[in-house]
């Protein structure tokens, strides 16, 4: 099947940004705010969750700790790829979108992803509390930074709504995240914390960065 060519990304683009979300996970404690003004945001039912949050253990003898996982918005993403329709969109500042006027739901992203940030949205679901979902019935919906907030200069729900700002998000291009309480360099940041990006390995260069847990994290109640 040949592949449709996708159309030029809606709204206004600023290709001098590249965005980036850091996770800060030694403070994460479950309190799942961020998941909350997610589901509100977005309009979703219960069970479909865009940022979701994994209890985590490296093995038998190492602290758990809580893992929240957004879409990381890849900068070779195999989605985009995989798409015989061209319905997901890279945007030149990062951020990768679903054109849900091309999308067929035929989940071929979702088998390509490693990191299972997407989700086909269900004809049960297409509605909530007389509200239309992001995504219309029978496509493909995700994570996207909350794309319409950043055109606003405003930061994610996510961010928002984290009481212990857990969730950095900014510019690359500028060296500035912010979760909402302080405003700090992203490069410090990084190079102080020993950052890292979940399952960099595979070469999709995530725009999530994480900053691992501290050994003594013990707390795993919100």
């Amino acid at each position: 099947m040949e592949k449709k060519p996708s159309p030029e990304p809606p709204g206004i683009e600023k290709p001098a940004q590249k965005f980036v979300m850091v996770i800060d996970l030694a403070k994460c404690k479950n309190a799942r705010k961020c998941v909350e003004k997610c589901q509100k945001a977005h309009h979703l039912p219960p069970h479909q969750e865009l940022m979701k949050v994994y209890l985590m253990q490296e093995d038998e003898e190492a602290a758990p700790y809580w893992m929240p996982k957004p879409c990381f918005q890849c900068d070779q993403p195999l989605c985009v790829e995989a798409c015989p329709e061209g319905a997901t969109i890279k945007r030149s500042d990062g951020i990768v979108l679903i054109d849900t006027e091309r999308c067929k739901g035929c989940k071929l992203c979702v088998k390509v992803c490693p990191y299972s940030s997407r989700q086909f949205n269900k004809s049960e679901t297409a509605t909530l509390a007389g509200k239309k979902l992001t995504a219309p019935e029978g496509i493909m919906h995700k994570c996207d930074f909350c794309a319409d907030l950043v055109l606003e200069g405003k930061v994610p729900h996510c961010v928002a709504a984290c009481p212990s700002g857990v969730i950095y998000f900014g510019d690359k291009m500028q060296d500035t995240v912010s979760n909402g309480i302080e405003t700090v360099s992203f490069s410090a940041l990084i190079a102080s914390r020993s950052g890292y990006r979940h399952l960099e390995e595979l070469g999709t260069k995530p725009s999530v960065y994480y900053l691992p847990p501290l050994s003594e994290t013990s707390d795993l109640h919100p």
